[in-house]
């Protein structure tokens, strides 16, 4: 943590940022609809999926390079693979963790532990969303905010701020009230799974360890 100017204001261009950010992700939606309303093929299946994939480059990963390059991190540093181990342990066993609260009840009412097919959805899934969300909120936000807050603090505004990255879609999806308001699978269970995350990039001194983390979670 570094108590001074320069680490305040990484902190509030980093709040400026995300509001931007979450702006034009709300127009996004917009334009999904409306295109979606004209060319079918932007409704679903690859379409879909090359239209939020594009999306997420330019509005997520685009301010997310920015705000490592501002704050004098690279991309290198922010992975860190050569520590591999550690992002292993951390990542692994964190998200090994917390997919136990989904393969144990899966297990006990007979449902499928693993997915069944792959389709575009899936590799959003597993592949995309943890990549690219972990490059914003752990490598690019949280990085920023641990310079201003000690490191529980600036976890738990990310993750708060990770939460408020999924209303758009939410509202979009007419599921908002639902999951804003259900005690599991919704908006508090995206927070705490967004604070192991935040744990296991920290511990790890990768932003892998969020995206293996990520990824376990998502998988089962």
């Amino acid at each position: 943590m570094q108590n001074d100017s320069a680490a305040a204001h990484a902190a509030r261009l980093t709040y400026l940022t995300f509001a931007a950010l979450l702006g034009v992700w709300i127009g996004a939606w917009l334009l999904k609809i409306r295109l979606g309303e004209v060319y079918a093929w932007l409704s679903g299946g690859w379409g879909s999926f090359l239209y939020w994939t594009t999306a997420k480059l330019v509005i997520w990963i685009g301010p997310a390079v920015w705000l490592l390059k501002w704050s004098g991190r690279t991309l290198v540093e922010v992975f860190n693979l050569p520590n591999w181990r550690g992002w292993l342990l951390w990542g692994g066993g964190v998200g090994l963790a917390v997919a136990l609260t989904g393969i144990i009840p899966n297990y006990l009412q007979g449902r499928a532990v693993l997915p069944s097919q792959l389709d575009f959805g899936l590799v959003n899934v597993l592949i995309i969303a943890p990549i690219f969300e972990e490059l914003l909120m752990r490598g690019a936000v949280q990085g920023n905010l641990e310079r201003h807050y000690p490191f529980w603090a600036a976890n738990v505004i990310t993750s708060l701020l990770f939460v408020l990255l999924h209303v758009p879609g939410w509202y979009f999806m007419g599921v908002l009230w639902d999951n804003l308001t259900r005690p599991a699978g919704g908006a508090l269970s995206i927070f705490l799974v967004s604070l192991a995350f935040g744990f296991a990039a920290q511990r790890s001194r990768s932003v892998m360890g969020g995206v293996l983390a990520h990824f376990l979670n998502n998988l089962f």
